[in-house]
């Protein structure tokens, strides 16, 4: 018997022991009566406190939440089988796995549950029920929302730890893929930085016409994926204070600075102060690429992208920066058009060939700061880090007509064009992932019920 189907039978034998039935007719009717107040109260509180308050969006709780919350006290609270309340203890877990994909604390779920049962305490006082019922009453609602609590914990906590694993397995997958061409590309982006501030030094241009180091390649690079790769290194802490402070205190004086001659005392200072901060980034950068161990695990075979199971770590992260940065970020879901006339027609060698030269393509056309999966057969995910859907769909766009137009070799001097499908969503600010990839799924879905060979957002 399923865990779930256990705890069930102890609860309904427990409730029937202890709560008659007429008390659980009384409580189930107050839910049905006082859900929608008692989901306004408690949305109330929650949007109101500071811990819940970037989980959550007046928009959303009108939305979704609301209807949700009332929902789960019906489903709850007013079962009359075992069966239904093996339902709802079922419902409990998937809540919990919610939860633990939009890293809500645990904390945080059992303050608003502590409000909940107050709340229908406080109705059930009011109530024409004796002492005693009351106290049942009482005694029944605590119960069930402790059972419910117990559930979600027990799933938040193996979902989580799934994540914790899948994680380290990721950072152990970056550092193992192609470690010495991933440090010198990001040293040839740092480069081309300082090169362009070079020229812009010996010009005597403006300097606000240079962008911020970290809106440069390397930037986006430092602060979308460098955090997957370099998680406990000291040296990560070190480099992005250095990049601040180009950003923050040296390049706005020579862009903001009364003295606009480039080449005064001052300005010389400032420059000098600045290619010392870059000059500390190297050497930063390279004994922190030094430290890595050269390893080789959980990439495609195949494409050598990343593996799907890589994403929830990627996507939690892009969320969590989306949080606390307000920049968004949308994720791409792409298909090959009719892949199995490919591999009919021509076999599977030629099938796995056209595979390889699409993720070439995609990889060729995204930057280093985005990451892109195998995520089965022939569709693709990209996640294109701090951009907008109008920018996503620009990326997509030069994806789509690339791969169009390209001739894909295959054995015996022939050669096939495929075409793709891409769906694009753009984060909302809901924090739950899974959210975000059906409605990229669902753009990819109408793409190709629209004829296919076209880009769609959600």
């Amino acid at each position: 018997m399923p865990s779930t189907s256990r705890l069930a039978e102890q609860t309904w034998t427990l409730l029937n022991e202890s709560t008659s039935q007429p008390i659980r007719d009384v409580v189930a009717t107050l839910i049905l009566q006082h859900r929608s107040t008692l989901a306004t109260t408690f949305y109330a509180f929650m949007l109101n406190d500071a811990a819940a308050r970037p989980f959550l969006s007046l928009a959303a709780v009108e939305a979704r939440l609301k209807p949700g919350l009332q929902r789960w006290m019906e489903v709850l609270f007013c079962h009359t089988t075992r069966d239904e309340l093996a339902a709802a203890l079922a419902m409990q877990r998937h809540v919990g796995e919610v939860h633990a994909r939009a890293q809500i604390p645990v904390g945080l779920v059992a303050k608003g549950l502590r409000l909940l049962k107050h709340d229908i305490n406080a109705l059930l006082i009011e109530t024409p029920l004796e002492r005693i019922e009351l106290v049942r009453a009482v005694v029944y609602v605590d119960a069930l929302i402790d059972v419910a609590f117990e559930e979600m914990s027990t799933a938040f906590v193996m979902f989580s730890e799934r994540g914790a694993r899948t994680d380290e397995a990721f950072r152990m997958s970056v550092a193992g893929h192609d470690l010495a061409l991933e440090r010198e590309k990001q040293s040839v982006a740092l480069l081309e930085w300082e090169a362009r501030f070079y020229r812009m030094l010996a010009s005597g241009s403006a300097a606000d016409e240079m962008p911020n180091l970290q809106e440069s390649e390397f930037g986006l690079w430092l602060h979308h994926k460098a955090p997957m790769l370099f998680d406990d290194s000291r040296e990560l802490p070190l480099i992005t204070e250095c990049v601040e402070r180009v950003d923050e205190a040296l390049f706005p004086q020579l862009t903001l600075g009364r003295d606009r001659n480039m080449q005064s005392e001052v300005n010389r200072d400032l420059a000098r102060a600045v290619l010392k901060q870059l000059d500390e980034i190297k050497f930063l950068l390279r004994a922190m690429f030094d430290r890595l161990v050269d390893l080789e695990v959980g990439r495609d075979v195949l494409t050598q992208l990343f593996n799907r199971r890589f994403l929830p770590s990627v996507l939690k992260r892009e969320i969590t920066l989306s949080r606390q940065r307000g920049r968004r970020f949308c994720v791409l879901m792409l298909d090959i058009d009719h892949f199995k006339r490919v591999n009919d027609a021509h076999g599977h060698e030629a099938g796995d060939r056209v595979l390889q030269h699409v993720a070439s393509q995609i990889m060729n056309l995204v930057r280093s700061g985005d990451f892109v999966f195998r995520y089965g057969g022939e569709e693709f995910l990209a996640v294109v880090a701090a951009v907008d859907q109008e920018r996503a769909r620009a990326v997509a766009e030069k994806i789509r007509q690339q791969i169009e137009a390209a001739d894909i070799p295959l054995s015996g001097g022939q050669s096939v064009r495929v075409t793709t499908s891409i769906g694009i969503a753009e984060d909302d600010g809901h924090p739950d992932y899974q959210r975000l990839i059906e409605r990229a799924d669902k753009a990819l879905y109408a793409a190709k019920e629209g004829g296919r060979n076209r880009v769609v957002v959600a």
